[in-house]
Protein backbone atom coordinates (compact mmCIF):
# COMPACT_ATOMS: atom_id res chain seq x y z
CA UNK A 1 0.00 0.00 0.00
CA UNK A 2 1.28 3.35 -0.66
CA UNK A 3 2.29 5.81 1.88
CA UNK A 4 0.48 9.16 1.45
CA UNK A 5 3.96 10.81 2.17
CA UNK A 6 3.98 9.52 -2.02
CA UNK A 7 0.68 10.28 -2.45
CA UNK A 8 0.77 13.86 -1.43
CA UNK A 9 4.13 14.44 -3.47
CA UNK A 10 2.83 12.82 -6.17
CA UNK A 11 -0.37 15.19 -6.47
CA UNK A 12 2.13 18.31 -5.87
CA UNK A 13 3.94 17.20 -8.93
CA UNK A 14 0.59 17.30 -11.28
CA UNK A 15 -0.41 20.52 -9.62
CA UNK A 16 2.66 22.09 -10.59
CA UNK A 17 2.19 20.85 -14.22
CA UNK A 18 -1.16 22.01 -14.14
CA UNK A 19 -3.24 18.59 -13.79
CA UNK A 20 -5.51 19.67 -10.82
CA UNK A 21 -8.03 17.24 -11.66
CA UNK A 22 -5.04 14.72 -12.35
CA UNK A 23 -3.37 15.43 -8.72
CA UNK A 24 -7.30 15.57 -7.69
CA UNK A 25 -8.21 11.73 -8.92
CA UNK A 26 -4.99 10.38 -7.58
CA UNK A 27 -5.29 11.64 -4.25
CA UNK A 28 -9.09 10.32 -3.71
CA UNK A 29 -8.78 7.14 -5.52
CA UNK A 30 -7.60 5.33 -2.42
CA UNK A 31 -7.37 7.65 0.40
CA UNK A 32 -4.96 6.61 3.21
CA UNK A 33 -5.50 7.03 6.57
CA UNK A 34 -3.09 7.83 9.39
CA UNK A 35 -3.09 9.47 12.82
CA UNK A 36 -0.01 11.65 12.11
CA UNK A 37 -2.21 14.82 12.57
CA UNK A 38 0.59 16.54 11.05
CA UNK A 39 0.73 14.65 7.52
CA UNK A 40 -3.08 14.59 7.62
CA UNK A 41 -3.27 18.35 7.77
CA UNK A 42 -0.72 18.26 5.14
CA UNK A 43 -2.86 15.96 2.92
CA UNK A 44 -6.04 18.26 3.36
CA UNK A 45 -4.07 21.29 2.06
CA UNK A 46 -3.07 19.64 -1.09
CA UNK A 47 -6.17 17.87 -1.97
CA UNK A 48 -7.86 20.85 -1.02
CA UNK A 49 -5.59 23.14 -3.89
CA UNK A 50 -6.45 20.72 -6.11
CA UNK A 51 -10.10 20.65 -5.71
CA UNK A 52 -9.86 25.07 -5.80
CA UNK A 53 -8.02 24.47 -8.58
CA UNK A 54 -10.09 21.90 -10.47
CA UNK A 55 -12.06 23.34 -14.21
CA UNK A 56 -15.04 21.45 -14.38
CA UNK A 57 -16.35 19.82 -11.08
CA UNK A 58 -19.24 18.14 -13.37
CA UNK A 59 -17.11 16.64 -15.21
CA UNK A 60 -14.95 15.56 -12.53
CA UNK A 61 -17.70 14.00 -10.38
CA UNK A 62 -18.85 12.37 -13.87
CA UNK A 63 -15.93 9.34 -13.36
CA UNK A 64 -16.53 9.46 -9.51
CA UNK A 65 -18.18 6.35 -7.30
CA UNK A 66 -19.97 7.62 -4.52
CA UNK A 67 -17.66 6.41 -1.99
CA UNK A 68 -15.12 9.25 -3.82
CA UNK A 69 -17.91 12.06 -3.60
CA UNK A 70 -18.02 11.24 0.07
CA UNK A 71 -14.60 11.44 0.22
CA UNK A 72 -14.70 14.61 -1.77
CA UNK A 73 -17.76 16.30 1.00
CA UNK A 74 -15.12 15.55 3.64
CA UNK A 75 -12.52 17.66 1.65
CA UNK A 76 -15.42 20.27 0.73
CA UNK A 77 -15.64 20.74 4.55
CA UNK A 78 -12.42 20.67 5.32
CA UNK A 79 -11.58 23.26 2.53
CA UNK A 80 -14.14 25.88 3.81
CA UNK A 81 -12.62 25.84 7.05
CA UNK A 82 -8.98 25.83 5.49
CA UNK A 83 -9.76 28.97 2.91
CA UNK A 84 -12.26 30.63 5.05
CA UNK A 85 -9.96 34.00 5.55
CA UNK A 86 -8.24 33.65 2.41
CA UNK A 87 -9.59 36.68 0.36
CA UNK A 88 -11.58 37.30 2.62
CA UNK A 89 -13.68 33.97 2.65
CA UNK A 90 -14.36 34.53 -1.15
CA UNK A 91 -12.17 31.66 -1.73
CA UNK A 92 -14.82 29.64 0.10
CA UNK A 93 -17.10 30.22 -3.15
CA UNK A 94 -15.30 26.90 -4.89
CA UNK A 95 -16.04 25.10 -1.98
CA UNK A 96 -19.87 25.76 -2.04
CA UNK A 97 -19.71 24.59 -5.87
CA UNK A 98 -18.22 21.57 -4.70
CA UNK A 99 -20.82 21.12 -1.58
CA UNK A 100 -23.75 22.12 -4.20
CA UNK A 101 -22.34 19.96 -7.29
CA UNK A 102 -21.86 16.87 -4.90
CA UNK A 103 -25.29 17.92 -3.71
CA UNK A 104 -26.79 17.01 -7.04
CA UNK A 105 -25.14 14.21 -7.95
CA UNK A 106 -25.44 11.94 -4.40
CA UNK A 107 -28.23 13.66 -2.58
CA UNK A 108 -28.53 14.40 0.59
CA UNK A 109 -26.65 11.70 1.95
CA UNK A 110 -22.66 12.19 1.10
CA UNK A 111 -23.72 15.49 3.42
CA UNK A 112 -24.34 13.02 6.22
CA UNK A 113 -21.68 10.61 5.50
CA UNK A 114 -18.82 12.99 5.47
CA UNK A 115 -19.77 14.41 8.48
CA UNK A 116 -20.23 11.25 10.55
CA UNK A 117 -16.79 9.14 9.33
CA UNK A 118 -14.19 10.89 10.64
CA UNK A 119 -11.20 10.20 9.03
CA UNK A 120 -10.21 13.39 7.35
Amino acid sequence: MEDLESVISSANQQMSGGDYAGALRRSIEKPVSTKDAKVKEEAAKVICAAMAGCGSIPKFLENSSDSECDTLMKYTFKGMDLYRDVNKGKACAKFLKWHEELVKKCGLGVIMRAMVDKKC
